[in-house]
């Protein structure tokens, strides 16, 4: 992946526990427009796409899930699990399929609002 488009794994950024609770923090950059989350069964896939303006940030909370990944522009590969505390940023233009290997819960941050009239959600083409 290009070094502007990078993806980057992370855990944990910053924890704090005491006698009231825990409290985690797991990103801090980022202009966010949307925050969806949810629970996938084992053998789930989501994605089998990428996004030309969308940054997308997934955050495993429980449970476990295979990425696949594909740089649109430059045809680089890669493929990475994530556990329960850990995530990914995929910048823009970046093929993204996620298989859920157990039931997860999960976190997903985008940098721009869905929009039914401009959902910027491509499929890749068959001789990609």
């Amino acid at each position: 992946m290009s070094e502007s488009r990078e993806t980057r794994v992370n855990g944990v950024v910053f924890r704090r526990e005491d006698e009231r609770g825990s409290f985690v923090e797991v990103i801090n950059a980022g202009p966010w427009e949307s925050l969806a989350y949810g629970r996938m069964r084992a053998g789930a896939v989501m994605g089998r796409h990428y996004h030309e303006k969308t940054r997308v940030y997934f955050f495993v909370q429980s449970g476990g899930v295979e990425i696949e990944i594909r740089d649109v522009a430059t045809g680089a590969e890669g493929r990475f699990e994530l556990a329960g505390g850990q995530g990914v940023l995929l910048p823009e233009m970046s093929y993204h399929e996620i298989r859920f290997r157990t039931e997860s819960d999960y976190l997903l941050l985008k940098s721009r609002a869905y929009d039914g009239d401009e959902p910027d959600t491509f499929a890749l083409d068959a001789e990609t």
